[in-house]
């Protein structure tokens, strides 16, 4: 009786230690949120956070705006606040090359461990911009780029890039 009942114990423990590590993973799977279309990229939406699409700078397409560019601001609800807020701006290279980002051009810029999320391992940097800390992300596949511009501090709001809803929209990124 008492092997069966130490035999039940280290089985429950087993169990538990296995149940403990199925449940770890990556945080960003639990975040709440929706999709959004871009055009050529789709990009995760985490709740409480908005997507507009990318200005069409010089009239390139007919859409009205960039297809291969997606703004995310924490806290907004009209474009205009983006600039007042923490906000992740998204640029897919499409069929145009983007210039490769370099800490140089920023104050205080220090390089990051890479991070991976889903499909993609990012390279990147932080630094300053204008008074404003930056993250500045970007991976390459199939002669593309992806560039992600995070801006980690804006007004009384501050994102970190170990925010699993940051996680998530690195993670949700698709390119149609």
């Amino acid at each position: 009786m008492r092997n069966k009942c130490k035999m039940m114990t280290v089985v429950i423990t087993i169990f538990m230690m296995i149940t403990a590590l199925v449940g770890c993973g990556t945080s960003s799977k639990s975040v709440k949120g929706e999709s959004f279309d871009g055009g050529n990229i789709e990009v995760f939406v985490p709740e409480g956070w908005k997507a507009f699409h990318g200005p069409d700078t010089f009239d390139d397409y007919e859409e009205g705006y960039d297809p291969n560019i997606v703004n995310i601001g924490k806290g907004v609800e009209l474009e205009v606040e983006l600039f007042s807020k923490p906000m992740v701006n998204i640029h897919y290279s499409g069929d145009k090359s983007l210039i490769m980002p370099t800490k140089e051009i920023y104050e205080d810029g220090k390089d990051l461990e890479d991070i991976k999320t889903g499909d993609y391992t990012w390279k990147g940097f932080t630094g300053v911009s204008i008074g404003y800390p930056i993250a500045i992300l970007f991976t390459e596949f199939d002669d593309k780029q992806i560039q992600v511009s995070i801006t980690l501090e804006n007004g009384d709001s501050k994102i970190s890039l170990e925010d699993e809803d940051v996680l998530a929209i690195l993670e949700g990124i698709k390119i149609k």
